[in-house]
């Protein structure tokens, strides 16, 4: 009888242990997720020589995520981030950079998904139904026809948001609206 208590006494910790492992990966992901995440405070931190470089004003202007023109890349990467387009050419002969921020944008699409296709369910897998006036009826599966995951949503990726550089400062910027 003891021997089965001290089993279930060590089956328990095993178990308490599983538990308390899965929950420190749980909250290293989290935590590694977290420091993953760039903000304006990270990146003065990350670049304390370029934002010790700027003006009082310049810095209360950097710390609230906002630019003016003339300021330098550094300052503009501060305050926005790392952008997710660089583009460069020369207009005008004059050499310039310009940085485009996007974001992702999802819509539904009616219709979007070729109805007679038989795996546009993803990865081959056919769900089977009938068609009717471009509306698909399940006859079986766990999702009955309003209530698909899988419905007509398409997302792509827009900017909404570019900065010009000319000689290493900034010469302009705008905000896309959609």
């Amino acid at each position: 009888m003891n021997s089965a208590v001290g089993s279930r006494k060590v089956l328990g910790g095993e178990v308490l242990t599983m538990f308390r492992t899965v929950c420190l990966g749980f909250i290293t992901l989290l935590l590694v997720f977290l420091a993953g995440c760039s903000t304006v405070q990270s990146r003065i931190q990350s670049n304390p020589q370029v934002y010790a470089s700027l003006s009082p004003t310049d810095q209360a202007l950097v710390w609230q995520g906002r630019i003016r023109e003339g300021l330098p890349k550094g300052a503009v990467y501060i305050a926005w981030g790392r952008p997710d387009r660089i583009r460069s050419g020369v207009r005008s002969g004059q050499a310039f950079e310009a940085w485009t921020y996007t974001t992702l944008r999802s819509e539904f699409v009616p219709y979007y998904y070729p109805y007679d296709y038989p795996g546009y369910y993803g990865f081959g897998y056919w769900r089977g139904g009938l068609q009717r006036r471009n509306h698909f009826f399940y006859s079986f599966g766990p999702y009955p026809y309003p209530f698909d995951p899988y419905a007509d949503v398409v997302s792509y990726e827009v900017p909404y948001k570019s900065v010009f550089f000319e000689g290493g400062r900034c010469s302009g910027w705008e905000y896309l609206r959609y």
